[in-house]
C-alpha cells in the first residue's frame, strides 16, 4: 500500500512575501482539489507548543473513569457539546458502529445569543469537565487552539479561493458568524480478532462542512481512498502538520468540481490512538449555491440553493440515525426476521428445491445491496470489458465464413470448405459445454480471463498457415475458447449490475453485432484489395497475391489480444458473489459486493453478520471463522470439482414450471441455433450468387457492413422494449414471429436494393430476439445452477449451428436455407409464448 498521501505542501508561503512561492502553492492545492480534495500542510502559525498541549489535555479526558466522562455526556443537550460514547455513529453502512469517542467543543454562545435562541446549528455553551486535574487550563487551552484553528481555516479558505481566481475577501460573509466544531477523539486499538471489514474506527465517509483540519498523533490509521488505483492509501502522521480536506458542502458549492472524498480510519497499530479534526461549517444562515467560475456558460448548477445550517442537519441526521436503528436492531432481534424479511414467494415457489433457503435469501440480500449501491462506474466499466467477449465471439463466427471464399481459392487440399465451419463448430460445442457448465463449479473468472487469450493467440497464429487440415485444427481450437465469451460474460454481468438495470443485459448483445460491424469493415478493406480473382483456382493464386484474408485475422486475433491484456492486467473483478455463496464462501461474497461499493464510491451495505442472521433464522449452524476461507486455492478448486455431479442437471427439473421453462428455453437455443446463421452466415455468399451481376467483392462487403450496422439497432431497441409491460416472453415471441415473417418475404426481393432493405429488416429483427434470448436465459437459471442452465444452452445453440453448417453446405447456399430459417423462426415465436416464469421487475437469483 502507498503511504505518500496526501502530498504535504508548505503553506509559509500564504504568509510570505515571495509571490512565485505563493502562485505555486495557489497551483499545489488546486491539483489537490481536483484530484481528491486532500493535501496537508505545515510552515502554518499554530504552534508545536499549543498543539501537543491540546493533544495532551485529549488524553487526559479519555483516561477518566467512563462514569466520569458520562456525565459531560452531549446528549444532555442539544446543541451538539460535551462527550460522545463510542459507537454513536455509523458513517459506512454494513459496518458495525464506530470504534472511537469524542468530545465536541465550538463557539462560547450564551444562552441569549440569537443563535441559541433560534436553535441554530451546533450554537451553544461549550460542556467544560471538572474531573479532569486543571479544568481552568483545559477550558483555556481549548479555546485558545480552537481559535487558532479558525484563523487557520479561513487562511486555508482564501487559498482554495484563489484557486478559482476568487477574490480573497470573497469568502467574507460565509467566514462572518461562522460556526466551527472542534472535536477531540479517541481510538482504542482494535481486537486482534475484530473483523477488519466490519469494525472501523470511523467507518469510510465523506465530510459534512466545506473544509476540515485535522491534526494526528504519532499512531497512524487514517486512510484516504486513491479514486486512480483503487485503493486505500495510509496517511503517516507528520509532526506539526495538518491534514486538509474539502467535506460534502464545498463539493456542492464548487459544483462537484472539487472534491469530497472517502476516507476512514482502521486503528491496528495496537496502540491508543488521538486525533484532533476542526469542521468548519460556516455561517449557518449563508446560502450555498454554485460559485462563479465552477460551471461553464450556458451550464446549470446542479443543485439547488440550500442554507449551511439545512445541509448539516441532513447529514448528522443520516450518520446518527444509523447508529440509533442498529442499536433497535440488536435489542428487537430483527423484528419479523430478516430472512422473513426478503423470503420471496414466487422465486420460492419456482425454483423450489432446486437451491436451498439460504442461498435464495442471501441472493436477494445481494440483489438489495446492489441497489443500495446503485449503477456506477463499476457496473459501466464491466458493460464494456463483458462486451470484449460477445465482440470477439463474433470476430470468429463471422470471420470464418467471411475468409473462407478466400481459403478456397488458395488452398490445394480443400476439397469442401464448409468443413472448416464444422470443425468450428465442433469446437464452440465442447467450449460453450465446458466453459459454460464448468462456471458453476470453478467460478466465472477463469472463463473470464482465459477465453480471449487463447481465441486471439490462435485466431492471429491462423495468418500463418498454408494448409487445409491445420486451418480447420486450428479453428476447432479458436471454437473452443470463442464457446465460453458469450453465456459466461452474460453470468458475470447479471450478477454485478442491479435488478433495475438488468435490462442491459440485453443491450449486451449490441457489442456482438459490433463486431460483426468489425468483421465486415475488416473484410472489405483486405479481403476487396488483397484477394486473388474470384475466377482463380490453387493452381493459379499464389499466397503473396492472396494476403487479405491473412491481414483480416491477424487483426482480428491482435484485437482480442488487446482485450484480453485489459481484462487481465487493467480492469480488476471479484469472483461472483452469486458463484461464492453458492459454494458457502460468505465472507468472499460480502467482500465481492463492497468492492462495488468502494468502486462506485458508496458506502459498504453488506456485513457476514447479515448472512449469519439469515443462517440463524433458518435454524442452520452457523461457522463463525468461515474455515473455507482458509483453504489453498488449491484445495478450493479440487472441492469444487468434486461437486461436478449430473444431479444438477436434475435441480434444473426440481419443480413443474421450472422444469416447463428449462425444456422450452433449451429447445428455444437449438432452433435459433440453426435459423440464425441458416441467414446470416451465409449471407455474403447468398448475395454474391444470387445477383451475379454486381457480384463484386467490395459490393458484396459493402452491403454486408449496412446490414450489420443496422443489425446494432436490433440489441438496443430489444433493451428498452423488455423494459415495458410486455416483458422479457411477450417481446421475444412476437419479435421471432415478424422475423419469420420477413424472411419469407426477403427472398422474394428482385432487385439488390430490395434486397439490401429486406436484409437490413430481417437483421435487426433477429437480433432483437437474439437479444433478448441471450439476457433472459441466464436471468432465469438461479445461480448455483446458471452456468449449468446457460452454458448447456449455449451448446445447443451450437449444436444448431453446425447443422446450419451442413444444410448449408449441402444445399451450396441456395434459397433454401432462407426457406428453412424463417420456419423456424416462427416456431421460437409461438414457443416462447409458453415460458411460465417473467424476469421482468425481478431480481436475478
Amino acid at each position: 500500500m502507498l503511504t505518500d498521501a496526501p502530498p504535504i505542501l508548505d503553506f509559509s508561503a500564504f504568509y510570505g512575501v515571495d509571490e512565485k512561492a505563493k502562485t505555486q502553492l495557489v497551483e499545489d492545492v488546486k491539483k489537490c482539489c481536483l484530484h481528491n480534495g486532500f493535501f496537508q500542510i505545515v510552515g502554518h502559525k499554530v504552534s508545536t507548543e499549543l498543539q501537543e498541549k491540546t493533544i495532551k489535555f485529549a488524553k487526559e479526558f479519555f483516561a477518566l473513569p467512563q462514569e466520569q466522562k458520562n456525565k459531560f455526556h452531549k446528549d444532555q443537550t442539544t446543541w451538539n457539546r460535551g462527550y460522545e460514547t463510542m459507537g454513536s455513529q455509523i458513517l459506512e453502512a454494513g459496518t458495525l458502529p464506530d470504534l472511537k469517542e469524542g468530545f465536541y467543543i465550538g463557539e462560547e454562545i450564551s444562552k441569549d445569543h440569537p443563535y441559541f435562541v433560534q436553535k441554530k446549528l451546533n450554537s451553544g455553551p461549550n460542556v467544560w469537565p471538572t474531573s479532569v486535574s486543571d479544568a481552568k487550563s483545559w477550558e483555556t487551552t481549548s479555546m485558545e487552539y480552537y481559535k487558532a484553528m479558525h484563523a487557520l481555516a479561513r487562511d486555508v479558505l482564501v487559498v482554495i479561493g484563489q484557486t478559482l481566481d476568487l477574490g480573497e475577501r470573497y469568502f467574507d460573509p460565509f467566514t462572518t458568524d461562522a460556526i466551527a466544531t472542534l472535536r477531540y477523539l479517541h481510538y482504542p486499538p482494535q481486537p486482534k480478532d475484530s473483523d477488519a471489514k466490519l469494525s472501523r474506527g470511523i467507518g469510510a465517509h465523506t465530510d459534512f462542512g466545506s473544509v476540515t483540519l485535522l491534526m494526528q498523533d504519532e499512531v497512524d490509521g487514517l486512510q484516504v481512498w486513491e479514486v486512480t488505483t483503487n485503493e486505500w492509501l495510509d496517511v503517516v502522521p507528520t509532526k506539526g502538520a495538518y491534514v486538509v480536506n474539502l467535506g460534502n458542502m464545498f463539493m456542492r458549492w464548487s459544483n462537484d468540481r472539487y472534491f469530497s472524498n472517502l476516507h476512514r480510519v482502521i486503528n491496528k497499530s495496537g496502540k491508543e490512538r488521538y486525533s484532533i479534526p476542526f469542521f468548519y461549517s460556516g455561517n449557518p444562515d449563508y446560502v450555498i449555491d454554485c460559485l462563479p467560475n465552477c460551471k461553464e456558460e450556458g451550464e446549470t448548477s446542479k443543485y439547488p440553493p440550500i442554507t449551511v445550517e439545512e445541509t448539516i442537519r441532513g447529514s448528522y441526521k443520516a450518520s446518527y440515525g444509523a447508529a440509533d436503528a442498529y442499536k433497535k436492531q440488536q435489542t428487537t432481534s430483527y423484528g419479523e426476521g430478516l430472512a422473513m424479511k426478503l423470503d420471496d414467494k414466487d422465486n420460492r415457489e419456482f425454483y423450489g428445491s432446486s437451491i436451498s433457503d439460504s442461498y435464495r435469501l442471501k441472493s436477494e440480500l445481494v440483489s438489495k445491496s446492489f441497489k443500495e449501491i446503485e449503477m456506477g462506474r463499476y457496473q459501466w466499466e464491466l458493460f464494456v470489458v463483458t462486451g470484449f467477449g460477445w465482440i470477439t465471439d463474433n470476430f470468429w463466427s463471422q470471420g470464418i465464413g467471411t475468409i473462407q471464399p478466400s481459403i478456397k481459392l488458395e488452398f490445394a487440399d480443400v476439397t469442401m470448405v464448409g468443413f472448416s465451419s464444422i470443425a468450428y463448430y465442433a469446437g464452440l460445442i465442447f467450449g460453450a459445454s465446458f466453459w459454460g457448465i464448468s462456471a458453476d463449479f470453478i467460478g466465472r473468472k477463469p472463463a473470464f480471463n482465459a477465453t480471449l487469450l487463447i481465441g486471439g493467440v490462435f485466431g492471429a497464429a491462423v495468418a500463418g498457415l498454408s494448409n487445409f487440415v491445420g486451418f480447420c485444427v486450428m479453428w476447432a481450437i479458436i471454437g473452443t475458447a470463442a464457446g465460453g465469451n458469450v453465456p459466461v460474460d452474460s453470468m458475470i454481468f447479471l450478477e454485478f449490475v442491479p435488478g433495475s438495470h438488468q435490462y442491459l443485459l440485453t443491450a449486451l448483445s449490441a457489442w456482438w453485432n459490433f463486431g460483426q460491424v468489425v468483421v465486415s469493415l475488416v473484410g472489405w478493406v483486405f479481403l476487396a484489395n488483397f484477394t486473388c480473382p474470384t475466377d482463380s483456382t490453387p493452381e493459379t493464386c499464389k499466397r503473396a497475391d492472396n494476403m487479405g484474408w491473412r491481414y483480416v485475422m491477424i487483426t482480428l486475433g491482435g484485437m482480442a489480444l488487446v482485450f484480453a491484456i485489459i481484462r487481465l492486467f487493467v480492469f480488476k473483478m471479484p469472483e461472483s458473489p452469486r458463484y461464492l455463496l453458492s459454494k458457502g464462501r460468505d465472507a468472499e461474497a460480502v467482500e465481492a459486493v463492497n468492492y462495488v461499493a468502494r468502486r462506485n464510491k458508496k458506502p459498504e451495505p453488506l456485513h457476514l453478520g447479515m448472512f449469519q442472521d439469515i443462517d440463524r433464522e433458518l435454524g442452520i449452524t452457523v461457522n463463525e471463522d468461515e474455515g473455507r476461507a482458509c483453504l489453498s486455492h488449491m484445495a478450493i478448486m479440487k472441492g469444487n470439482l468434486a461437486d461436478f455431479k449430473s444431479a444438477n442437471y436434475k435441480d434444473l427439473f426440481a419443480t413443474r414450471k421450472l422444469a416447463q421453462h428449462t425444456t422450452i428455453i433449451w429447445l428455444i437455443w437449438l432452433t435459433i441455433g440453426i435459423a440464425y446463421p441458416l441467414y446470416f452466415n451465409f449471407l455474403p455468399t447468398y448475395l454474391a450468387q444470387k445477383f451475379t451481376e454486381n457480384n463484386s467483392l467490395d459490393l458484396t462487403y459493402r452491403n454486408y457492413c449496412i446490414t450489420s450496422a443496422v443489425g446494432v439497432v436490433g440489441p438496443i431497441s430489444a433493451a428498452f422494449a423488455v423494459n415495458t409491460r410486455f416483458g422479457r416472453r411477450w417481446m421475444m415471441g412476437g419479435s421471432a414471429i415478424v422475423a419469420g415473417i420477413f424472411l419469407f418475404g426477403y427472398t422474394g426481393a428482385t432487385t439488390p436494393t430490395g434486397n439490401l432493405a429486406f436484409s437490413c429488416v430481417t437483421g435487426l429483427l433477429g437480433n432483437f430476439t437474439y437479444a433478448i434470448m441471450y439476457a433472459f436465459t441466464p436471468e432465469s437459471f438461479p445461480g448455483p445452477h446458471r452456468g449449468t442452465g446457460s452454458g448447456t444452452a449455449a451448446t445447443l445453440l451450437r449444436l444448431g449451428g453446425l447443422a446450419a453448417s451442413l444444410i448449408g453446405t449441402y444445399t451450396n447456399f441456395s434459397v433454401v436455407p432462407i426457406y428453412v430459417s424463417a420456419v423456424l423462426w416462427i416456431l421460437v415465436g409461438v414457443v416462447s409464448f409458453g415460458l411460465p416464469f417473467e424476469t421482468h421487475g425481478r431480481s436475478a437469483i
